[in-house]
């Protein structure tokens, strides 16, 4: 948070009209180069009566996070769920950059409602028409319709951290302090077994009746749906954070980095390095090899392309995009699935190649 100056007080009463246009409130740069724009120029239209050292232009301390924070709580509720041609008409401006797809905002849901609060969201699946969400901070998992209706869900004992998809009715769901894995079916609402891992872990992916997860810094264990470890696989990293398999081969991010293996332990790629890219939460995969990842902490969604060397911004907050975390492609459909941690939101994207 900004700290903000108290304006000092001056005798006589002092108007100031401004006819500014809203773009130029857009962000907090753009309002700090505005106010410092006023204040330079009420001195140099003075009609230099008295002295102006003191003049300053002042901003209500509302940071633009918060605005658009503001703008989503205050938006429709998951009854009033809205569509590309209703709301976030900027969704659906041309992407910047010559990058590999596009992409159009479909759907977005608002699945916060009065007694659903404290949402801290960090994983999503879309599978057919319904959504499922874990809900660390309340111990559950969020189910509904990619059109924002019948919601329902699952309450759990312990913080559910990471999700991986089984079946179109069957997800595994991991515990951010915990060793084990449920099964859980969403259509009965029921844990149908539990997988001990014996230590815990982040990151888990299914893949051909395997799941995939990290143990450490450094390893990549393998275990089927019985309990055995079928393989372990090592690499080099500053620790495993997420991870997604798909064909035949497995992505995972370090925070930093992002990474490509075969299932069988060898590099195909890592990104460059990118000392402006600290925080990746979590990563997706399309059809065609490009891997998506969640950049929380500046409200954007990377897109890195051409075997792990190139990597662009492909949503932020001009697209309405607030502290994405969970992402999910639905590689049967060509859609993106985006959720903030915070506030409730759900973006459905179509993604079409260029």
């Amino acid at each position: 948070n900004k700290e903000w100056k108290t304006p000092k007080s001056i005798e006589g009463q002092v108007c100031l009209e401004c006819d500014i246009e809203a773009q130029l409130l857009e962000t907090d740069d753009k309002m700090e180069a505005q106010s410092i724009k006023i204040s330079d120029a009420i001195p140099q239209h003075s009609n230099g009566s008295g002295t102006h050292q003191e003049i300053t232009a002042t901003l209500l301390p509302i940071d633009l996070e918060t605005k658009g924070a503001y703008a989503i709580a205050n938006s429709p509720t998951s009854e009033e769920n809205t569509t590309t041609e209703e709301s976030f008409s900027q969704a659906q401006t041309p992407v910047k950059y010559n990058l590999p797809v596009s992409v159009s905002l479909r759907q977005r849901i608002k699945i916060r409602k009065p007694k659903y609060k404290n949402l801290f969201i960090t994983s999503c699946i879309k599978t057919g028409n319904t959504l499922v969400f874990t809900d660390t901070d309340n111990n559950r998992l969020i189910i509904c319709n990619v059109d924002g209706t019948d919601f329902h869900h699952i309450p759990l004992p312990y913080k559910p951290y990471y999700m991986t998809e089984i079946d179109s009715n069957t997800v595994a769901v991991s515990y951010r302090y915990n060793w084990t894995i449920p099964i859980i079916n969403i259509s009965t609402r029921s844990v149908i077994r539990t997988i001990y891992t014996r230590t815990i872990f982040n990151g888990i992916s299914y893949h051909e009746n395997n799941l995939y997860f990290g143990i450490g810094k450094r390893t990549i264990q393998v275990m089927n749906l019985t309990d055995e470890v079928i393989r372990t696989i090592s690499v080099p990293s500053r620790g495993i954070f997420d991870i997604t398999v798909d064909r035949d081969r497995l992505v995972y991010t370090d925070i930093r980095s992002i990474y490509c293996y075969s299932l069988d332990g060898e590099r195909i790629w890592v990104t460059a390095k990118d000392d402006n890219t600290k925080n990746f939460r979590r990563v997706t995969t399309d059809n065609k090899g490009n891997v998506y990842a969640t950049y929380t902490d500046t409200h954007t969604v990377e897109i890195i392309y051409d075997k792990g060397q190139q990597q662009r911004k492909l949503l932020n907050l001009s697209d309405g995009i607030y502290k994405p975390y969970g992402i999910f492609f639905d590689k049967e459909e060509n859609i993106l699935v985006v959720c903030s941690v915070e506030f409730g939101l759900v973006y459905l994207f179509d993604v079409k190649d260029k």
